[in-house]
């Protein structure tokens, strides 16, 4: 990716931590950048390139008649507008391949992830996690449109829908920015909670890893690795080994794949000592940052984390 001016539809991660224009996920990622923390170069196609296509493809004035009349969160009522504004957004696959819209970073010889970002993500009491599609090992401009199409398109699913109308959030209020981010070749990864969600301790660490992408850890395709750290002097509490059978991996030029764990590997932890203290370091820190309990997916590339 170059790093260059792109104009108001892409911000390098760093330049902007205005939710609004980034979304939830892209401004948690440049405030860590802008920490100094390791994370993967990336940028984030911005809610302005959002609307400008709704716009473009006349899809926002249909959006907004079809939701006129939505009263409540009657499950039939949502599900027959999700299927409506779903049809309607096939028009944006169209509009992706001819628009005069292209990203000025250069894709090619590397895979990158391309994630949901929504504006209302990652709130106080509105997470979204779940919620909306993200794309993983995707190599060519024509399959990362592709995958920020799908994107867009995922804000108007069933389920997304019900949680908004949970959440009380305006249809109206909410866009969805896309965070494209280089991939890294994940030999573990997993999640890091910086307080224990099960029994609430704020002075430990928990960590969930496995081998591969964390998203077998994420998916709950595997019993990861289950690792209880002191946060005052990094000790170990309790460490459970599991038995990782599975793992996800990159599926060629696109996607990924579930793939066994070799033998020798299933019963070895998937993080070693020293990088079980650096995690616990990093996550110690980003902590402090935000000043409130972090949970926080991470990958070692070899010994770099990420």
């Amino acid at each position: 990716m170059t790093d260059q001016a792109a104009g108001p539809n892409i911000q390098f991660f760093g330049d902007t931590l205005d939710q609004g224009i980034i979304g939830g996920k892209a401004a948690s990622l440049a405030r860590i950048v802008s920490a100094g923390m390791p994370v993967p170069p990336g940028f984030s196609l911005t809610s302005d390139a959002y609307w400008t296509h709704l716009r473009q493809a006349g899809l926002g004035s249909k959006i907004s008649e079809r939701l006129a009349d939505l009263v409540g969160s009657d499950p039939s009522a949502l599900t027959s507008a999700s299927s409506d504004i779903q049809q309607t957004a096939e028009a944006y696959q169209r509009l992706a391949r001819s628009s005069d819209f292209k990203p000025t970073a250069e894709f090619g010889g590397f895979p990158v992830s391309v994630r949901s970002s929504a504006t209302a993500e990652d709130l106080p009491g509105a997470s979204f996690a779940g919620q909306h599609d993200s794309y993983l090992n995707i190599m060519n401009k024509d399959d990362v449109l592709d995958s920020v199409v799908n994107c867009w398109a995922s804000l108007w699913s069933v389920r997304a829908m019900m949680y908004r109308n949970m959440q009380g959030i305006p249809y109206e209020d909410i866009a969805m920015p896309v965070v494209v981010q280089k991939m890294v070749y994940a030999t573990s990864a997993g999640v890091v909670f910086t307080a224990n969600p099960v029994t609430g301790n704020p002075d430990e660490i928990m960590i969930n890893a496995c081998w591969g992408l964390g998203e077998a850890v994420v998916s709950g395709i595997v019993t990861p690795d289950h690792i209880i750290v002191s946060k005052q002097d990094m000790a170990i509490i309790t460490s459970n080994i599991a038995d990782k059978q599975t793992m996800i991996v990159r599926d060629g030029n696109k996607g990924t794949m579930e793939a066994p764990v070799p033998l020798a590997q299933r019963n070895t932890p998937a993080l070693t000592e020293p990088q079980l203290r650096q995690l616990c370091e990093v996550s110690r820190s980003l902590e402090s940052i935000y000043g409130q309990p972090q949970d926080i997916e991470f990958s070692f590339e070899g010994d770099d984390l990420n």
